[in-house]
C-alpha cells in the first residue's frame, strides 16, 4: 500500500430517534441506487468507548469522529432469517457470528452459546435459546443508542448525486442534524497510524486491492476504519463495481457523475436512456437515481408546488427497471 494522498471519504450522517424511521430511511436508500455496503451504524457501546477510551453522553458528539467504531446494516429480515437458523441447530452459529451488531460488544452470544451447551441443551434446544438471545441483544442494542440520544446512521457517497440524494433521503425519514462531512484530516492520523515505520499491521489483498489487519475488529482501507474483513470487501467490491461503471460510461461518451447528478438532463426519457448501448449495470444505477428525483417532484407537487412542465415518468422508469432486473 502506497503512501500516497489518501482518496477523501465523504459521507452523509443523520440521527434517528426510532428503529423504524432509521429502517425506512435505510429502506429507501437501497431502492434508490445505495448499496448494503454504504451503510454504516454506530458500534454498541462498550466497543465505542473501549476504542475511545472513555464513556460518551450523546451519539450527536460521535457523528463527525472517523474513529468511532461502526458496524454495516444487517437488514433485519436477515436477523429473522438467522433467528430461524439459529433454532434449527448449532450449525449455523459460525455463519451467524458478526451478523448482529451487539456481537461486537464483546462475544457475548457466543458465550451465550457457550451457556446453553455446558447446560446440556442440544441441537433445537440450544437454537431456541440463542434465538432469544438474538432478539433481546438487537432489542437492547437499539434502547441504548437511544438512551444516548438517538440512532447514528452513515452513509458513504461518491459524488455530489449520492451527497444530494443520501441527505435528501435521511431528513424524509425524521432524521435530524443530517449533513455531510469530509474525513480527510482523520484518514492522514490513520494513514500515519498504520502505514507508519512503527505500524505492526498486516498487509492483505483482496481483487488487486490492499488493506491492512490491525486487529480482529479493525481493519483499514482507502482511509476508512471497518471492524470486520468482509466489510472490507464488501466496501472494495462495491468501490470496484462502481470504478468499472465509471469507466464503461466513459467508453461510451458519458460522465457517470454528471449523468447520476441528473439522469433527467442527460437523457430526457427513460426510453432515451434505454436505447442506448450503455451496459445494463448503468441502465439500473441511472434509472434508481432517476426514480428518487421523480418521486421528490411528486411530493413536491402534492404539497402544493407548482406542476412541473414534464410529463410524470416514474412509471416509465420502473418498467424499465423490471426490464433490466
Amino acid at each position: 500500500m502506497t503512501r500516497s494522498e489518501p482518496p477523501t471519504v465523504r459521507e452523509a450522517v443523520g440521527v434517528f430517534q426510532s428503529e423504524e424511521s432509521m429502517q425506512a430511511a435505510i429502506d429507501d436508500l437501497l431502492c434508490h441506487g445505495f448499496d448494503r455496503s454504504e451503510i454504516s451504524l454506530l458500534a454498541p457501546t462498550k466497543a465505542v468507548e473501549e476504542k475511545l477510551g472513555g464513556t460518551f453522553k450523546k451519539v450527536a458528539q460521535l457523528e463527525d469522529n472517523a474513529a468511532v467504531p461502526t458496524t454495516n446494516y444487517v437488514p433485519i429480515e436477515t436477523i429473522g432469517d438467522a433467528e430461524g437458523g439459529i433454532v434449527g441447530g448449532l450449525m449455523y452459529l459460525g455463519a451467524f457470528i458478526g451478523l448482529v451488531p451487539i456481537v461486537a460488544s464483546g462475544g457475548t452470544l457466543a458465550a451465550a452459546a457457550i451457556a446453553a451447551a455446558l447446560a446440556g441443551g442440544a441441537g433445537g434446544a440450544i437454537g431456541a435459546v440463542l434465538a432469544k438471545v438474538v432478539g433481546q441483544h438487537h432489542a437492547d442494542y437499539i434502547a441504548d443508542q437511544l438512551n444516548h440520544g438517538g440512532l447514528l446512521l452513515w452513509v458513504r457517497t461518491w459524488n455530489k448525486g449520492d451527497e444530494q440524494r443520501a441527505v435528501q433521503i435521511l431528513s424524509a425519514h425524521s432524521g435530524t442534524d443530517v449533513h455531510v462531512h469530509g474525513l480527510l484530516e482523520d484518514q492522514k492520523i490513520f494513514e500515519d497510524q498504520y502505514l507508519g515505520a512503527a505500524s505492526d499491521s498486516e498487509k492483505r489483498t483482496y481483487q488487486a486491492q490492499d488493506y491492512l489487519r490491525v486487529s480482529d475488529s479493525e481493519y483499514y482501507a482507502f482511509g476508512k476504519v471497518f471492524p470486520s474483513e468482509p466489510e472490507v470487501k464488501a466496501y472494495i467490491d462495491r468501490r470496484n463495481y462502481l470504478e468499472t461503471l465509471r469507466s464503461d460510461a466513459t467508453k461510451n461518451g458519458l460522465d457517470l457523475d454528471d449523468a447520476l447528478l441528473d439522469p433527467e438532463g442527460a437523457f430526457q426519457t427513460p426510453a432515451k436512456l434505454m436505447a442506448t448501448r450503455l451496459p445494463d449495470a448503468i441502465k439500473i444505477e441511472l434509472l434508481k437515481r432517476w426514480a428518487y428525483d421523480e418521486k421528490e417532484q411528486e411530493q413536491a407537487t402534492s404539497e402544493g408546488m407548482p406542476e412541473s412542465d414534464e410529463d410524470d415518468q416514474l412509471q416509465e422508469i420502473n418498467l424499465s427497471l423490471e426490464k433490466l432486473v
